[in-house]
């Protein structure tokens, strides 16, 4: 009982942590190494109060960061990713279950989408570019960012727009109508992001994606989810 008191603490710290995160890197675009430092060294604790073992649980999670500090410092040295990032990353997956890791993956790139096109539906709307509309732009990003949120929440597990009945009735009898029912949304999505992209840059030129909060959302769903509380690390998951 005690064991598993300590466990949820320490799960509340995390998210503590990964809030702070958010807060700070929305403020200033950068994470203490204090906090990711915090992070990293509360996850021996966590390991300790489910009980999992040196073999092959411990060695399968530092095996897990491993990989992921490797490939986010390529990333790093293309610029496609901020050190703070990398490190927030790396120390989150000593505590998040291999077998969970890749949906984190998977919620860190939508949140990252929809958070990208909210905060530049932001910064267009304080625009100060010459020659630029920023109302007219502002009001294409939000309609964008609804539609990325949409589309996250379909994938991520939650709510979703139903499909019209005759639409879908029709598609069955169809393998045309199927293909392009299911191709609809990628083409709109790919026409929202692209066409997104490029009225941000019409005002800023660097896109700034927020890593740290999407690392820091997709963390939290993880933990909200409930299944940081398995007690296990193993690639079977159970």
């Amino acid at each position: 009982m005690q064991s598993q008191i300590f466990t949820y603490v320490l799960l509340a710290g995390l998210a503590i942590a990964l809030l702070w995160v958010i807060v700070t890197d929305l403020k200033s675009r950068t994470i203490s190494n204090h906090l990711t430092l915090t992070v990293a060294a509360g996850a021996p604790l966590y390991w300790l109060a489910i009980g999992l073992p040196l073999w092959p649980g411990i060695a399968w999670q530092l095996g897990l960061a491993t990989l992921v500090f490797a490939v986010c410092c390529a990333l790093f040295a293309m610029r496609q990713m901020g050190g703070g990032d990398v490190k927030l990353l790396t120390a989150l997956a000593l505590w998040v279950p291999p077998s969970q890791f890749t949906m984190l993956v998977v919620a860190m790139a939508m949140l990252g989408w929809v958070l990208t096109m909210a905060v530049g539906a932001w910064r267009v709307a304080h625009s100060t570019t010459i020659q630029t509309h920023p109302a007219r732009d502002t009001i294409f990003l939000i309609i964008g960012t609804i539609i990325a949120a949409l589309f996250a929440s379909a994938v991520l597990g939650g709510p979703r727009l139903p499909l019209p009945a005759a639409l879908t009735s029709t598609s069955l009898n169809s393998p045309a109508a199927i293909v392009a029912l299911a191709l609809a949304p990628i083409a709109v999505l790919l026409l929202v992001t692209l066409g997104s992209i490029r009225i941000i840059r019409r005002h800023e030129r660097d896109l700034w994606v927020p890593y740290g909060p999407a690392i820091s959302l997709a963390g939290l769903w993880i933990v909200a989810s409930g299944q940081m509380l398995a007690g296990t690390a193993s690639p079977a998951g159970g």
